[in-house]
């Protein structure tokens, strides 16, 4: 099969490996020349900024027929909506292409201000501007058809290990569900879509098993020798992600059933 990872950092490296040790054809986008000399040996790397004009002679050809993986993610300070508009232009030169399938990382970030358990029928709070960029980068992308929204939790993997960003730092909601997916799951879950003919909808991947964010990260820092967080017990538990509907629509077994269990493989 012919892939084609649009935004391809870690994660999407990560995943060009996988794809490219299975055999498949595997292209992927950087925003500049220069970066497309980090992207792994075998993967047939071009340039392609969607916040401007593209070379269409050049990329319609590469989307054509290809599963299309979106891993491109809104920055931090991005406060206006060139990351909608990026989709936006996404999904337009997918529908010129004709490309056979899409595949967008979304996030489970979308919960962000609800309480309690949440799932894909959850009512998400559009007032919160995270929330609202999200949703309207999601649905930018459904004008192209099929395409399966993927609301990743926060990630975990090889060279990403959640001590590193927490070492020695005062965490609220000490009791409130850690939300992780480690990238192996995240792989095994982009393989059982591409096994179906067609696919459709929105998904979220998280690890099924509540743990608590401080024994997850209490955990982490021993097993990273890291300095120890310290919780602010003062703060309400928040959202905890369900992640049910992908394991019972498609028969899938995650790899690490809690997000400790995926500690030493990070």
């Amino acid at each position: 099969m012919k892939f084609v990872i649009i935004g391809c950092g870690w994660l999407g490296s990560l995943l060009a490996e996988h794809l490219l040790q299975h055999g498949h054809d595997v292209y992927a986008s950087r925003r500049t020349a220069k970066m497309l000399d980090t992207l792994p040996l075998g993967v047939k790397g071009f340039v392609c900024n969607l916040n401007e004009a593209v070379d269409e002679a050049l990329l319609l050809p590469i989307l054509a027929d290809a599963i299309v993986i979106c891993a491109i993610a809104p920055s931090r300070q991005d406060a206006g909506n060139s990351y909608v508009l990026s989709l936006n232009h996404l999904a337009t030169l997918l529908l010129k292409a004709k490309a056979k399938q899409l595949i967008h990382f979304s996030s489970t970030g979308v919960y962000q201000s609800l309480t309690g358990e949440v799932n894909e029928q959850s009512v998400i709070n559009l007032d919160h501007e995270r929330v609202a960029l999200l949703a309207a980068g999601e649905q930018a992308l459904l004008q192209f058809q099929p395409t399966v929204t993927l609301r990743l939790a926060g990630l975990m993997g090889p060279k990403r290990h959640p001590a590193r960003f927490v070492s020695g730092k005062i965490l609220p909601n000490a009791k409130g569900a850690i939300n992780m997916v480690h990238s192996n799951d995240i792989l095994k879950a982009i393989s059982v879509i591409c096994d179906k003919s067609v696919i459709t909808g929105v998904f979220n991947l998280c690890c099924p098993v509540f743990t608590t964010r401080e024994a997850f990260y209490q955990q982490a820092a021993k097993s990273l020798s890291a300095s120890m967080p310290v919780f602010d017990d003062t703060s309400l538990p928040k959202h905890h992600v369900k992640a049910d509907k992908f394991i019972l629509h498609y028969d899938f077994h995650y790899q690490f059933l809690s997000a400790v269990d995926a500690l030493p493989y990070c």
